[in-house]
């Protein structure tokens, strides 16, 4: 779902669904995206942490805005769909069956350094 969202920025950037205003921020969280689906791809379990980071910013974000509902109409559909896609993978990564992958990557991880 990580790796969904940074396909879903690329192909609306790609076929001109979105009007993207700003190329380096695009491309940053296309790059910020296929890391983090890369990152929890290896177990790695900072990722559930750097999603909610991610996250808290983008609803800080909305909180300060003068208007909710023009806040929202206000992004490209890309970002919406890409942070409907990442707010899944949050969930999905706090399920249990994410739990036994991070905790069994953790142990062979330990067992593998000694």
């Amino acid at each position: 779902m990580l790796l969904g969202s940074a396909v879903v920025l690329v192909l609306t950037w790609a076929f001109g669904v979105d009007a993207v205003e700003s190329y380096g921020a695009r491309v940053f969280f296309v790059v910020l995206w296929g890391f983090l689906a890369y990152s929890a791809y290896t177990g790695a379990g900072w990722v559930r942490g750097a999603t909610i980071v991610i996250f808290a910013i983008a609803v800080v974000g909305f909180v300060n805005a003068p208007s909710f509902v023009p806040a929202v109409r206000a992004l490209p559909i890309g970002d919406v769909v890409a942070k409907a896609l990442a707010l899944a993978a949050l969930v999905a990564l706090f399920s249990p069956p994410a739990n036994g992958w991070f905790a069994a990557v953790k142990r062979a991880r330990a067992a593998a350094e000694g």
